[in-house]
């Protein structure tokens, strides 16, 4: 009789969580688990509490299920189970920006059979973004084809629409803006598809996040994280306004930037610490002359905070930046020997993300222009790519 109740309460927190009722589902997962046996069952239950703490933006939450999964699928010796549960700890370490386990587990879910033929997408999908976060473009590139390969096979629009996003960001950091657009209206529509109210919440906020409306859409699917970083995309508006505009405007995105910082922290998002000190590294360093009180120290410590995370998660375009700006910094105030350091850099981190042309030789991702990227993943300008190379793709 105690199985049977359990397994109803499965089922109900499955619909409470459609519902978006997202604690209340939580409380029928954690109270079924205390009470079931059959292994599958638990394993199940437990893949529920992983995957809504990662949709709540819970990294570690996220993390302790993922382990109580692998646990589970050790103990039963199932090839299955285990390929779901290294998906689950791929998600959560690349969440927690530890790409390099993101990685390796990722490649094990893909190393064991799975039952849902989409799971392989998914952990393509996680390879794509912890490459994206070592700034690794090419590997990641080669991901999100291999992602989109199995969401056109099992017609899964989901994952179709994140790995849209996923592009999106791939190609914004590269500054091709025009294709960045392209993968982010696609993903727009998609979303529109979508009928799971909670899952339409969460991408529509993510694809807007410089637009106010994402700050009340990612409050009602209750990521706080992902809250902060509307709240910083939204600092970025008011800083770019406050260019021309009175100082109180861009102070208002100082505030921003403090308060997701703040969040950010609490929730051990590294990564999300690390975008919202780019962001105030790079305000204090263009627009020094409205704040009060700071001058190029404050940038510069900005941005050495910034660089710090950066080098503890291995994100390597955010260490360029951070070079780059702490470059001009110091040449303003004629500290040759800091500017050489910083630039020499600069230049090695372009070498190691090939962020150059193999046709014209000239860097990318430093100034927004159209890229072209071939079947082999190498990514190119536009024009520096020829017809005859255009037909061979």
């Amino acid at each position: 009789m105690g199985q049977r109740v359990a397994k109803q309460q499965m089922q109900a927190g499955v619909r409470l969580y459609h519902q978006r009722h997202h604690q209340q589902a939580v409380q029928k997962w954690t109270t079924a688990l205390s009470t079931l046996q059959n292994p599958e069952d638990r394993f199940i239950t437990l893949g529920y509490l992983a995957q809504a703490f990662c949709d709540a933006g819970d990294c570690e939450a996220t993390l302790h299920y993922a382990l109580l999964q692998m646990e589970l699928a050790s103990e039963k010796n199932d090839e299955y189970m285990k390929s779901e549960a290294f998906l689950n700890l791929a998600k959560a370490y690349e969440k927690l920006a530890d790409y390099s386990k993101a990685l390796s587990y990722g490649k094990a879910s893909l190393q064991h059979p799975s039952m849902d033929p989409r799971t392989p997408g998914y952990a393509h999908l996680s390879l794509a973004m912890a490459h994206l976060g070592l700034s690794q473009f090419q590997q990641s590139l080669e991901s999100f084809e291999a992602a989109m390969n199995v969401a056109n096979t099992s017609d899964d629009r989901l994952l179709e629409l994140q790995i849209c996003v996923g592009l999106g960001v791939l190609f914004t950091l590269l500054r091709d803006i025009t294709k960045s657009l392209i993968f982010l209206r696609n993903a727009l529509a998609i979303v529109q598809t979508v009928t799971v109210e909670d899952v339409h919440a969460k991408y529509r906020a993510l694809i807007l996040l410089h637009l106010s409306e994402a700050l009340r859409l990612s409050s009602e699917c209750g990521n706080r994280t992902l809250h902060a970083r509307c709240m910083c995309s939204l600092a970025d508006i008011y800083r770019e306004l406050g260019e021309s505009e009175a100082k109180e405007t861009i102070t208002k995105s100082w505030a921003r930037y403090e308060e997701a910082f703040r969040i950010m922290r609490s929730s051990s998002d590294r990564q999300g610490e690390m975008v919202v000190l780019a962001s105030m590294a790079k305000s204090a360093s263009e627009s020094r002359s409205h704040y009060s009180g700071q001058c190029e120290c404050q940038a510069i410590s900005l941005n050495k905070k910034c660089l710090e995370i950066a080098k503890m998660i291995g994100c390597k375009y955010a260490m360029l930046k951070c070079h780059l700006r702490l470059a001009e910094l110091y040449g303003q105030l004629s500290d040759d020997d800091s500017e050489e350091i910083a630039r020499k850099a600069a230049s090695g981190l372009t070498q190691e993300m090939e962020l150059f042309c193999n046709f014209c030789g000239q860097r990318f991702a430093m100034k927004d222009e159209s890229l072209q990227a071939l079947r082999c993943s190498h990514i190119f300008h536009e024009k520096a790519n020829g017809p005859d190379l255009s037909k061979s793709k």
